[in-house]
Order: structure tokens, then C-alpha cells, then sequence
């Protein structure tokens, strides 16, 4: 049994939620940082865009499936040992995938690399609830899921900024250095204690417990909405790159690494979620997030200038950044406590592998429809999830807790 944080003062409360949350953002940024220059990896690489889209699919697939081998060893490991080493694994191959020659070996590190990346959120989001104050455990969950939002934007925007004036390759190296200074603010986390007894059952019988969790309806509620979430919002973002590549924008890669920048609201608009979600409830603050997600993919599908299609971007990830606390509030309180490391690793890893598949299912819809096609089904899938989340919980969760 986890002994419960000790109380600390005002100005020093939030210093380790805050480091691993910067810890996670770094992380994340090196699993999209390909996404605004498809075209400019491809042209130095000597293949086709496509091809470099369907690489960054196998990378946060990779990533995505990381989690249910990170998820079981989060209960059992110190996170501070686990994320640290994930931080240093990704500094250490981003050089190499820079430097690669081909897209084959580019590919394969690049999928290393995403691999290495999921032990820091996982380790991260598996630390919060064991350091959180009382009453704080959606604030500080708030925090990462806000950090992984910084992550997505930052790998989007950072690679895009720094094309325009250096180079893609030269952007991975500088994301190396990121991730190699938050190896060390992550070894200077508190370290409490692994989560399981021990003489709790072996490592492989944990990972039967973790997939066995999804066939636990309270537990396979909160999955299936991330899921659909997921696979609506991150297919429709992935695919914003090509539209704004084409008319009527003919946006470059600095461009596209501008707009992308808007999805930062979602540092912000995360933690004060998790916060509210306490006063709201979990189950509205859900039904609320959804919400802004379909109306920012409407606003994004329609977009034919700047002014809507900075309003739909923030729209979207401020809704999607909105909703994760809460439902991770759900899911903690249906899962087992000895775990809940493995639970909110099993969440992010449906979340991501919807997201990932997502990219390559639209493929086709992109091909026959256009942009109107894939925010459609975009929109169609967190609708599906916006009626989950309304039919699938009792109105109990919806008192603040």
C-alpha cells in the first residue's frame, strides 16, 4: 500500500507534477515530429510522401502498443527508473535516425524511438496518483494528459519551425538534447515505492490481468470512448497537414508548424479540467470535451481561411484535453487499485492505437472523398463516443468526488 504524498508548500506543491509533465512533452513531440514535413523527408530520403506517412503509422503504432508493455512493469518498477531510461533511449536514437540514409533505417529507429518514448508518459501517469495531495489526483493528471498535448503540438509545430530555416534532420537533434535533459530532472523525481506486494503474482500473469480488463464493462467503457475519441480527432489532424499543403491554403512546412502551435491550449485546458471534472463531475466534464471536439472538426471541415481554421484547432484540442482527465477519473475508480499503472497504460495504448490506425484507414476515405470525407468520419467517430459517454455511465458519476 502507497504511502500518501507529504504535504508540501504552496511554491515547491506542483515542481514534480510540473518536470514530469515537461519530461512527457519531450517524449511524446519525437512520435509526430515527422507530421509537417512528409514532403521534406521524402524529397532527402528519395521516396514518395506517402510512403513517409505510412512510416510515421508504424512508429506511433509502435508506440501505441508500447504501452501494454509498459503498462504491468509501471506497478513494479520505480517510474523514476523507467522513464528515466525511456528519455535516455530517445535522445540516443533520434541522432541516429538523422543521420540515417534511407527510409527503411529511418523508419526502423524512428519505430525504436517511439518505442523508448511510451516508458515516459507511462511511468509519468502511473507516478501521479501515488504523489497527488488528496482531492488533487485530476489536477494532477490533468497535467500530463496536458504535457502530451504539448507533445503532439511540439513535435508538429518544433519540426515544421525549424525546417523552415535549418533543416528536419537538424530538429531531431535539438529534440535529442530535450529529451536527454529531462532524463535527469526525471532521476530527481520523488520515488515512492512500486505499486504491487510482494508477493503479488508474476510479471506474466499481470499482463493477463491487464488484457483481462477489458472485458470489465466499467473498464471497457472509459477504453472505448478514448478509442473513438482518438481515432476521430488524431485521423482528422494528421490528414490537416495535406489539406493545408493544397488549396486553399498552399501553406509550407513553417506554416503549418504555426498553426499547429494552437493545440497548446491544451496545456493549459487540461489541468483545469481535471480540476473542474471535482466540481462538475467526471461524466459531464466528458460529454462537455466531446462536445468541443465535434464542433472544432465541423469548424475544420468547412475552413477555407485562417480565422476558422485556427477556431477549429483549438476547438479540438482544447475539447480532447478536456475530456482525458475525466475519463481517466473513470477508469481509476472502476479499475483494480493494486492496477491502476497497468490501467491508465492500457487506456493510452487503445487511445494511440485507434489514432495510429486512424491514419492508415483514412488513407482510403482521403483518396475517394477529400477533406470533407475524412472530417466526417472524423466527426461520426466522437459522436459514437459522445453517446457513450452519455448512455454508457450512470448519473452517479456525475457527483464530484
Amino acid at each position: 500500500m502507497t504511502a500518501l504524498a507529504p504535504p508540501a508548500a504552496p511554491a515547491t506543491a506542483l515542481r514534480a507534477p510540473l518536470t514530469a509533465a515537461a519530461a512527457t512533452c519531450c517524449a511524446v513531440s519525437t512520435v509526430y515530429l515527422t507530421q509537417p514535413v512528409f514532403p521534406e523527408i521524402a524529397a532527402s530520403l528519395d521516396t514518395g510522401a506517402q510512403r513517409v506517412r505510412l512510416a510515421f503509422t508504424v512508429t506511433t503504432l509502435a508506440y501505441a502498443l508500447a504501452f501494454f508493455l509498459f503498462g504491468p512493469l509501471t506497478d513494479r518498477v520505480r517510474t523514476t527508473v523507467l522513464g528515466g531510461s525511456g528519455a535516455v533511449a530517445v535522445a540516443l536514437l533520434l541522432p541516429a535516425a538523422a543521420a540515417a540514409p534511407n527510409l527503411p533505417l529511418f523508419a526502423a529507429l524512428l519505430t525504436l524511438a517511439g518505442i523508448a518514448a511510451a516508458a515516459v508518459p507511462a511511468a509519468m501517469i502511473a507516478l501521479m496518483p501515488r504523489i497527488a495531495p488528496p482531492g488533487q489526483t485530476g489536477l494532477y493528471f490533468g497535467l500530463i494528459i496536458g504535457a502530451t498535448v504539448a507533445g503532439i503540438t511540439l513535435g508538429r509545430s518544433f519540426t515544421g519551425l525549424v525546417a523552415g530555416w535549418a533543416g528536419w534532420r537538424e530538429a531531431l537533434l535539438l529534440l535529442a538534447l530535450l529529451n536527454l535533459a529531462a532524463a535527469f530532472a526525471v532521476t530527481r523525481l520523488p520515488a515512492p515505492p512500486p505499486a504491487a506486494v510482494p508477493d503479488s503474482p508474476g510479471l506474466a500473469q499481470a499482463y493477463r490481468a491487464a488484457a483481462r480488463m477489458t472485458a470489465h464493462p466499467p473498464v471497457l467503457r472509459p477504453l472505448a470512448i478514448g478509442s473513438l475519441l482518438f481515432f476521430g480527432y488524431l485521423g482528422v489532424i494528421t490528414f490537416l497537414t495535406y489539406r493545408l499543403r493544397g488549396e486553399p491554403f498552399g501553406y509550407g512546412a513553417g506554416a503549418i508548424g504555426a498553426v499547429s502551435l494552437a493545440g497548446l491550449i491544451g496545456v493549459a485546458g487540461a489541468p483545469l479540467a481535471g480540476r473542474l471534472s471535482g466540481r462538475i463531475g467526471a461524466r459531464r466534464m466528458v460529454l462537455l470535451g466531446l462536445a468541443l471536439v465535434a464542433a472544432g472538426i465541423g469548424a475544420l471541415g468547412v475552413a477555407t481561411g485562417p480565422v476558422l481554421l485556427t477556431a477549429g484547432v483549438l476547438l479540438v484540442f482544447l475539447g480532447v484535453f478536456s475530456c482525458q482527465p475525466a475519463v481517466l477519473v473513470l477508469l481509476a475508480r472502476a479499475a483494480p487499485p493494486e492496477r491502476a499503472g497497468a490501467a491508465s497504460s492500457l487506456y493510452l495504448l487503445v487511445c494511440l492505437l485507434a489514432g495510429s490506425l486512424s491514419s492508415a484507414a483514412l488513407g482510403p476515405v482521403w483518396s475517394a472523398g477529400g477533406w470533407a470525407a475524412v472530417t466526417g468520419t472524423g466527426a461520426a467517430a466522437v459522436a459514437a463516443a459522445l453517446a457513450l459517454a452519455f448512455l454508457g455511465f450512470p448519473r452517479t458519476e456525475e457527483t464530484p468526488r
